[in-house]
């Protein structure tokens, strides 16, 4: 505290030399804002009225800044949740003003109350808590947040790409949102398999908000769950990162150019997997390993003491080529794609109780696939706007709502194979030169009340949803409903249900081999959850829900698909997040799903491709040390449901098998059992600057997961296809931060 004050009087005495020399007669201001309990209040506004001088609060609530006005004006003071502070001031004759100022909430501050099931994210207040530091610090996550999030509840271990599988859902059912504009491509090296990692990297991220069943009325085209992410603001310090490791190279910068109102921060990457697998094993699986170049970034400007803006950026681009062994051929897979997205955002607070939200995208990505006579270039191009409004009405009454508008083109050019059990040069093909095009209005309106007919402890939250596609000639409207009762600080039920739409894939609306006719899929989700909380470290969750399909696209043979589809998905999830004995730190979540369908080429109602029975993950870290940690990331999952080969019929004039399928879905492949280990040093190099390094064992027990198999030309004998990471991998880097 000595220290502070020494240097606010070395500052104070510094401005006042730098006015004399000058020539220039300025008054500074100074002081601290603090809440009625005399507590520090940071990042509160404090500025003159009709002047652009002013400042904004330190971390210990102290503010300081100068004004070569004179006369009568008026100081303010303003922060969300509490009632503005003025004071009429005579500037000129004193160099020197020195202010507390005590803000009082107001009534209109809205007591926030988590009335949505299945939801965590890095703020407290919305569910579970996953902070920065979990993403960052978890084996085998390679510091990816969709990777990390499958260590949560909710998400099913289908395979060890990024997507998100909820609920018994298929990846396409979940929506991932950037600065409120809708993005269906956060994925690097897209294939048949997923995407392996986001595009989204950890260090432009503020927070983030995942639900996986009975969301928002804010939130709509999704039928199993959403990954909402807002980009940092203005960044506070400015400091450099560097990042190498066998895997990739990273360098990192945050540039605050105005205190507080302007900045800039961006995050350039290069992966080079070759390393990796030339030092583990594997580089005979390639034809060229997987590289890849990321870039983000973002310009943050605070015009005014209520309003921001923002300014973010994606660029990725990347390629790979693999060797693949079919039945019918032995050739290379080889992929390559671009993704690039723009988003400008504004928020601005109307009046102290109304806060608006706007945000415009566009979104372009491209990819191109080839192996044997598949040769297919993909483009998809969204252009997005939204806004969105909250008005806090009183301290237990909030009212939210917004619209959005989406245009979005699907284009596909190149050749397919005839035949899906026949890829080899020269093979049949089917020329394809597809154009999708659609617009989507959205509208929404959230009732939220906490402690409603004055029964204290609970919440309770309704909401409206509206969507329309003009072209395709949709439209529904879905009721939300979740009410909460929180019995004490530690305890809270929660009951969440709703229906929920989306369109089928895209695709399916083709005029050739689709339906351009084909309705919206529809779910219905009923959740129950009970949330225990010990204290600020240790929660436990455990939520049982069931989740009902209608609508599905079902193939036909003339129309070749309608909505006669249908399914459903029950199941439980479980977690505990925090301290366990002997000084270990980290969760366990697990995760029991049944869930069945009948759509696509299905029959008859059978396992979903992603009715993963038990899914157990166990993240664990342990400080040996001041600067030593060691952490754990262990996985457990029922293998997946496949269809298998029984035989095969030989076309001679062919020369090729045709496989023939056993009941769909009736055999699953070997349980996904995994287990990662990483060593992290941390220090200070020059006692200044932060030092990170740290040596990773991917499955460290050796243990086979599968992406399939291969087949012999007659299908009689098979292969098993390992996954990318399938065998014991070593990777080891370090990260360096310049402050």
């Amino acid at each position: 505290m000595k220290t502070a004050a020494l240097i606010r009087t070395a500052l104070i005495f510094l401005l006042f030399a730098q006015a004399v020399l000058q020539g220039q007669d300025k008054t500074v201001l100074h002081g601290k804002v603090i809440n009625g309990e005399g507590k520090a209040l940071p990042y509160a506004n404090v500025y003159l009225i009709n002047s652009p001088d002013g400042t904004m609060s330190e971390d210990d609530g102290t503010f300081l800044f100068t004004t070569k006005l004179k006369g009568t004006v008026f100081l303010r003071a303003s922060m969300v949740g509490y009632k503005t502070w003025t004071k009429e001031v005579k500037l000129g004759v004193s160099k020197d003003l020195s202010f507390e100022i005590r803000l009082e909430e107001k009534s209109v501050s809205f007591k926030e109350s988590v009335v949505t099931a299945s939801s965590y994210g890095s703020e407290k207040g919305k569910g579970l808590v996953v902070n920065r530091m979990d993403i960052l610090t978890t084996p085998g996550g390679a510091a990816d947040i969709f990777q990390a999030l499958k260590t949560m509840p909710g998400l099913t271990q289908v395979s060890e790409s990024a997507e998100l599988y909820v609920r018994g859902g298929d990846p396409i059912e979940t929506t991932t949102i950037i600065n409120q504009a809708v993005v269906y491509h956060p994925f690097t090296f897209e294939s048949g398999y997923g995407g392996l990692f986001s595009n989204i990297n950890t260090s432009v991220i503020k927070s983030v908000y995942f639900t996986s069943g009975g969301f928002s009325a804010k939130y709509g085209n999704a039928l199993s769950g959403v990954l909402d992410i807002e980009t940092r603001d203005v960044p506070e310090a400015c400091n450099y990162n560097l990042g190498i490791s066998l895997a990739n190279a990273s360098f990192t910068a945050s540039l605050p150019f105005v205190e507080n109102k302007f900045g800039v921060y961006f995050d350039i990457r290069q992966s080079f997997t070759k390393p990796i697998f030339w030092l583990n094993g594997g580089l005979d699986r390639f034809t060229e390993t997987p590289v890849s170049k990321n870039a983000a970034g973002g310009i943050v400007y605070s015009y005014s003491n209520t309003g921001r803006i923002k300014l973010f950026g994606v660029y990725a681009d990347d390629r790979e080529g693999v060797n693949v062994e079919r039945a019918e051929y032995n050739g290379v897979y080889t992929g390559d794609s671009k993704n690039i997205l723009f988003n400008l955002q504004n928020l601005v607070f109307v009046t102290e109780s109304l806060q608006m939200k706007n945000s415009l995208s566009y979104n372009r990505y491209s990819d191109y696939w080839k192996i044997g006579v598949l040769d297919l270039t993909m483009s998809d191009n969204v252009s997005n706007f939204r806004t969105d409004f909250e008005y806090v009405v009183n301290s237990g009454t909030k009212v939210s709502s917004g619209f959005e508008y989406e245009n979005r083109r699907l284009y596909y050019n190149g050749f397919v194979a005839a035949e899906s059990y026949d890829y080899r040069p020269g093979a049949d093909e089917i020329s394809l030169e597809s154009e999708l095009r659609g617009q989507r209005w959205g509208f929404y309106s959230e009732f939220l009340s906490s402690d409603p007919f004055n029964i204290i402890g609970l919440s309770l939250s309704l909401g409206l949803r509206h969507d329309i596609f003009p072209g395709l000639k949709l439209n529904w409207t879905d009721p939300r409903f979740g009410i909460g009762y929180k019995f004490d600080d530690k305890s809270t039920i929660r009951i969440g249900c709703g229906i929920f739409h989306q369109i089928p894939d895209p695709r399916l609306f083709a005029q050739v081999d689709g339906n351009p006719n084909l309705r919206a899929m529809e779910a219905s989700h009923y959740i129950a959850s009970y949330d225990y909380s010990l204290n600020e470290r240790n929660s436990f969750r455990i939520e049982v829900y069931h989740k009902k399909y209608d609508g599905l696209p079902l193939q036909k043979p003339v129309i070749n698909y309608d909505n006669s589809g249908y399914g459903f998905a029950n199941g439980v999830d479980i977690i505990f997040k925090g301290d366990f004995p002997f000084g270990i730190s980290g969760w366990v979540s697990y995760g029991y799903i049944n869930t069945k369908r009948i759509w696509n080429d299905y029959t008859e109602l059978t396992n979903s491709p992603y009715d993963i029975t038990h899914n157990l993950t166990i993240v664990a870290k342990y400080n040996l040390s001041e600067k030593f940690q060691i952490g754990m990331n262990a996985k457990y999952a029922t293998g997946r449901p496949y269809t298998p080969v029984i035989s095969s019929i030989y076309h001679p004039e062919l020369n090729v098998y045709e496989p023939v399928d056993g009941a769909t879905n009736s055999a699953r492949f070997p349980d996904y059992k995994r287990v990662d280990v990483r060593l992290t040093y941390f220090d200070q190099t020059f006692n200044r600057f932060p030092l990170i390094i740290y040596a990773e064992c991917l499955n460290i027990l050796d243990l086979t997961n599968i992406f399939g198999y291969s087949y012999s030309p007659d299908y009689s004998e098979s292969k098993v296809i390992k996954s990318y990471f399938g065998q014991r991998m070593i990777v080891i880097g370090l990260n360096l931060t310049v402050q």
